[in-house]
Parts: C-alpha cells; structure tokens; sequence
C-alpha cells in the first residue's frame, strides 16, 4: 500500500464508470418492477394506509387532502371502475416519472461515480421496498413534478422552462389540497427555479404572485375542520363503488394536533426515537459527501439558503404533531438528490473513500475488496423506518434490503399458486 493525494482520471475508472451506468439502468429497472408489483399488493390488500391516502374525498363535504380522492371518486362512478384501481394507476404513474426524469438527469452526468452510494442507497429510489407501509404516499406526487421540473431546467432553453415552473406554481395548490404536507416542501421547487434563473424584479413578482394560491390554501386546509360523519361518508362512498376500507389513513384524519402531539411524545419517552433518527441522518449524509460541491453549488446565495430553512422549520412542525419522521426525512434527501442533479459544478471524480479520507490509502486489490465492502454494508444493511419501529439496521438476512427488493415477486407469485 502507498500513500498519495493525486488522482487522475484513468481508463479503469472510465470502466468502473461505464459499468455504474450499466448496473444503475439495471438496478433501476428491477426496483421499478418490483415497486408495481409491491404497489398492486396494497392495491388488492386494501391496504387502509398506502390505498387510504389516495381516496379520502369529498362526498361528506369539503376536507383536507380530499380534491385528488373526490376526483378518483368521480371517475370511478363514471367508468365502473372500483377507486382502488385508480389509485394504483396513479402511484405507479408517479413512480415512473420520476424514475424517468432522474435517471435522465443521472445520464447526462459526466460520471456516476459520485451518485454511487445515492442510487443503490436504501432510501432514493427503494424507500418503497425497504419500508412499504410508508411508501406510496402522496409525497410521490411531489417526486415526480420535482423531478420533471429540474429536467425541464436542465433540457430546455430558458423561456420553456419559465413557463413550465410557473405552470408548476400554478398547479401547486391543487397539490396541497391533495396533502396539506406538501406545502412544506415547495421551496425545493423554488431552488430550482433560482439555480438557472437571473433573477428581476419582474420574475420575483410573478413567482410572489403565483405562491399566493398556495399560502391561501394551505391556510384553508389548515383551518378546516373533520367531522365523525365526513369519516363515515367518505367511507360508505367507497365501499359503494366497490373498494371498501376501514380506519388508516381516512380515520386519522378525524384525530386532533393533540392526539399527534401525545403519539410523538410517548414514542420519544418509550423507545430510542430521537437517536435512531439522528443515526439515520448521519448514515444518509454519507452518501451526499462526494456531492457537496454541486449542493454548495445550488445553495450558494441566501435566499436558497433561506427556502431550506423554510422547509426546514416546516419539517420541525410536522414532527411535532406526525408519527412519519422517516417520511420526512426521506422526502428531504430526494430533493437534495433530484438539485444536485442539475448542479453545473465540475464532478470530482475520486473514489468515495478518498473523499471522506482526502488521500488514496489504499490501491489495487485492497482498495477494490474494502470499498466493495463497505458499499454492501451501506447499501444493504440499514434503511429509515417511516415511523414507530425506528431500529435502521437488519436484524437477520430477511430484512436485508436485497431480500426486500425481490418480496414482491416472491408474493406475487405465491398468490398467483394459491
């Protein structure tokens, strides 16, 4: 072994590269897969959590996050088919564009090198997997415009892409009366927007103007308030279209910030809440430091730093009352991944551990066998809990995330036998 603090770019990182994007399509690929069959098992699990979120609606009278449930509703009395299905076509649509959009971004990457560790991670592209009750939210939604925006701004001359973010911003409120939640991490789609814009007087008018209609909104959802009876309905018009449920995500609604308040605050007094979260903020950290650069990058003026800071605070608010810290979190590392993409910083191309390290420790064989190591443990290991049972790290090889990667096909074909 020796010691050096030069790199250069050599022909067998170009391999390693070229083999990275050929693994990355591949890996892709199969989560996707595998992400469609997990998503049809709650589909026809009537899973009150994953399935209940997407069908909360309208017909007990206005509430919060109820416009894309009463519109699944409406379709489904119009074409015969059950709600359940629709929302399994949707959650699958979501996924797809973003998966789409940011492997696009992936591709036009001088290396993927530095992504290594974000792609095969356990909490980009396979949160779903490795935690499927906390997946398919309708923070997926938000993924997927996140990610065709920051395309957009990467694809497109200025103009389209103007007004194509001003589309977005138009639209948003729609998404908040989907899920008030979402509110929180609008400012993510306002960096985008100021990492390849020059901005005026003029365009920081029209974004103000067009951020209105979602601060009314999210007031409105805010303020509005459930009744027992708006649960019951909701509820009965399901079933009457041929997908019933019970309790999850359509029960929660009808629970008070003081019943969150009091979840959040048994589970902190009960269990190691706080330090498994932290733990896991740490671990996923790890895999941004080859791209800081980039991320210092987009968020090199205060007024990017001050919309994190938003979000951030947002986030601090959600905690407090909601149980789903994992989710948060994990929205919060998607959307750092999805800006760093359209960084145009110059990639450095070391290998991960001399990035952590600042010197090449090892060579050869060694260097090969210990990051190989390593990249499994990280990759394979751990991954973040939406919320409850907090403990990150697998305790037997089922829960190794290679084995949740391929359940789905397992369950799938066991139900097609029975």
């Amino acid at each position: 072994m020796t010691l050096t603090t030069k790199h250069p770019v050599s022909s067998s990182e170009k391999k390693a590269d070229k083999l990275l994007r050929q693994l990355a399509f591949c890996f892709l690929i199969l989560v996707f897969i595998a992400t469609v069959f997990d998503a049809y098992s709650g589909y026809v699990g009537h899973n009150v959590w994953k399935m209940g979120d997407w069908l909360i609606n309208y017909q007990g009278g206005f509430i919060r996050r109820g416009l894309l449930g009463e519109t699944i509703f409406q379709l489904s009395r119009l074409t015969h088919v059950n709600p359940g299905y629709y929302a399994f076509l949707l959650q699958i649509l979501c996924y797809a564009i973003f998966f789409t959009f940011s492997y696009l971004l992936l591709k036009k990457q001088r290396s993927l090198l530095p992504y290594a560790l974000l792609v095969f991670s356990p909490f980009i592209y396979t949160f779903q997997l490795n935690d499927s009750q906390g997946g398919y939210r309708k923070e997926i939604i938000f993924f997927a415009l996140l990610a065709f925006i920051a395309h957009a701004a990467k694809r497109y001359e200025h103009k389209k892409f103007e007004k194509l973010f001003y589309a977005s911003l138009l639209l948003y409120p729609l998404l908040i009366l989907t899920h008030e939640m979402l509110a929180v991490f609008l400012p993510y789609l306002l960096i985008v927007y100021i990492s390849v814009t020059d901005l005026s007087k003029k365009n920081i008018l029209t974004v103000f103007l067009l951020l209105l209609p979602s601060v009314t909104t999210l007031l409105v959802s805010i303020i509005s308030q459930v009744t027992p009876n708006q649960i019951t309905e909701i509820f009965n018009a399901t079933a009457r279209e041929g997908y019933a449920l019970s309790g999850g995500a359509i029960a929660w609604l009808e629970k008070p910030a003081s019943f969150g308040v009091d979840q959040v605050t048994q589970l902190i007094h009960s269990e190691h809440y706080i330090i498994y979260y932290v733990l896991i903020i740490l671990l996923s950290a790890l895999a941004f430091i080859p791209l800081r650069k980039q991320l210092r990058t987009i968020f090199n003026n205060r007024l990017s730093q001050g919309l994190v800071l938003i979000s951030a605070t947002g986030t601090i608010a959600l905690v407090v009352v909601a149980l789903d810290w994992g989710r948060f979190i994990y929205i919060h590392l998607v959307s750092l991944f999805l800006l760093s993409l359209i960084s145009t910083t110059h990639q450095d191309k070391k290998p991960f551990y001399e990035q952590l390290t600042g010197q090449a420790i090892f060579h050869g064989k060694v260097s090969t066998i210990m990051f190989s190591l390593l990249f499994m443990i990280y990759t394979l290991c751990w991954h973040i809990p939406h919320c409850c049972s907090p403990a990150p790290y697998s305790h037997n090889y089922h829960q190794i995330n290679a084995v949740t990667y391929i359940q789905p096909y397992i369950n799938t074909i066991e139900s097609a036998i029975k």
